[in-house]
């Protein structure tokens, strides 16, 4: 059955079913008293829910890393496995907390998976992918993101859940008003400006490349990838900025300063642009940094600061070792930027930054505000091929802009690079596996959302329903 929840995402957008199936689990396993019951019963839900979801994992590693199919499969099903922890352990919890508060412990659930999402998100690296509230930016509950955001949204969703639940299992007809109320009050929400606009607009051009992944570190191929971004880009040199995806300029900044990055820089200067770009940038002592450089009336870097695991660093130094020879990805040992970093500005808007994977995280997202007017996201997608991934990523972005009401601009190499609007909607998107340019003129905005302030109370929300069920237990048995 939880197989099929990840038909509430993109690319299916099938969202009613982040209600339907989590109600439906309820209905099955409402008989099932033991904690390793549950236990087992939310577990195999979550192998169903992540293994469908997230299976893309192994032909990035696969197909394009190329690691060994053992090797591929060994590292994505250890992080599904992984993964199914999450609903097992809501359910243990749910029904740990029903022996000792009895039926009420149900309106607990989406506080549980409010909380665990959040672990979830923060353990470690963090993987919040497939978080529940991601698979509603199409639906009325949208318009609760500027307030409570993501996990919010996922605990809007089990509420609804046992609200469904009851209602079939018990005959609750006045549960009915919760399910009609709070599609209803999202969107009456949706309604509402919580930022305003800021400045001039800006016109802007994104050059997505489409450079297959198999030659886009060949170093006879720099000349090429760089001629293919310079052909579309100068179409648009009327334009206040244009940006290219991660690592779009081949090679490191020491290899390619004299023959790619200053001819860009004096070509963005004389034509009275600003040109953003992705690439690695080398530094002393031989550290390397996944970067974006800014070129035009002054030269500015961002520095990637969260890392993905596996691609970008391994988590101890003999694992690098160990598996650099079954795993092929370039610059695959980077160093993390620092947190604080000085701001990129174009005209009068101030730029929120982030590289591919980091705007899967509203707290990497929250580190350029309160003074962001837009965000750009430059990612490459290319690593997971023709998968669902690059939609389930799209859809991430979006929910971006409805927590922080800001337009973002996302770059790709291979799509979906697209234009998002301060309350999630696509204004423009590309074709994937094409070469193409889109544009558009983009607002930059001012003000926080309440989902600012929130953001800061998540930890202490997410521990909450398991300190209280803790010293409840605890009261009872003394």
């Amino acid at each position: 059955m939880g197989s099929l929840l990840p038909l509430a995402f993109a690319p299916f957008f099938l969202w009613p079913l982040a209600i339907v199936l989590p109600a439906l689990l309820l209905w099955l396993i409402q008989d099932e008293l033991s904690l390793p019951g549950i236990f087992l019963s939310g577990w195999l839900f979550g192998i169903g829910y992540f293994g469908f979801g997230v299976y893309w994992i192994y032909n990035s590693l696969h197909d394009f890393g190329m690691a060994p199919p053992i090797v591929a499969g060994a590292i994505t099903g250890l992080l599904v496995i992984y993964l199914a922890l999450t609903p097992a352990l809501i359910l243990t919890f749910w029904r740990y907390s029903q022996r000792h508060l009895g039926n009420v412990s149900l309106w607990l659930l989406p506080l549980f998976w409010f909380g665990l999402e959040w672990f979830k998100g923060w353990f470690g690296t963090g993987m919040p992918w497939l978080s529940l509230g991601y698979s509603q930016t199409e639906s009325p509950l949208s318009g609760f993101a500027p307030l409570v955001g993501v996990y919010g949204i996922s605990a809007i969703c089990l509420s609804m859940a046992v609200a469904l639940f009851l209602l079939l299992s018990q005959k609750r007809y006045p549960l009915l008003l919760v399910l009609l109320l709070l599609p209803l009050s999202g969107s009456l929400l949706e309604q509402l400006d919580w930022s305003e606009p800021h400045g001039k607009p800006l016109s802007v051009t994104m050059v997505q490349g489409n450079i297959p992944q198999e030659v886009k570190w060949r170093r006879d191929q720099q000349q090429n990838i760089f001629n293919t971004y310079w052909r579309e880009s100068s179409l648009h040199w009327d334009r206040d900025l244009i940006i290219w995806p991660e690592t779009a300029l081949p090679g490191n900044s020491e290899q390619i300063e004299v023959p790619l990055l200053l001819p860009l820089e004096e070509a963005a200067r004389a034509k009275g642009t600003t040109l953003i770009s992705g690439l690695v940038v080398r530094e002393p002592q031989a550290r390397y940094y996944n970067s974006v450089v800014m070129l035009g009336a002054e030269r500015k870097l961002y520095h990637k600061r969260h890392l993905v695991i596996f691609g970008e660093y391994y988590p101890m130094r003999w694992l690098l070792d160990l598996l650099s020879g079954l795993i092929n990805i370039p610059y695959s040992d980077l160093t993390p930027g620092p947190v604080q970093q000085e701001l990129m500005t174009v005209g009068d808007s101030t730029l929120g930054m982030s590289i591919c994977f980091e705007d899967v995280f509203s707290r990497d997202i929250l580190l350029s505000f309160p003074a962001a007017n837009l965000l750009v996201n430059l990612s490459n997608d290319a690593w997971f091929g023709d998968s669902s991934a690059p939609h389930q990523h799209m859809q991430i972005a979006q929910m971006r802009s409805l927590e922080t009401e800001r337009v973002m601009m996302r770059a790709t190499n291979t799509g979906v690079s697209a234009f998002i609007d301060h309350k999630g909607r696509v204004m423009q998107q590309s074709e994937q596996f094409k070469t193409q340019s889109i544009s558009e003129t983009v607002q930059g905005r001012s003000g926080l959302t309440p989902f600012y302030y929130f953001a800061r109370l998540q930890a202490l929300l997410a521990l909450l329903p398991f300190v209280l069920v803790l010293l409840l237990a605890r009261r009872k048995a003394g």
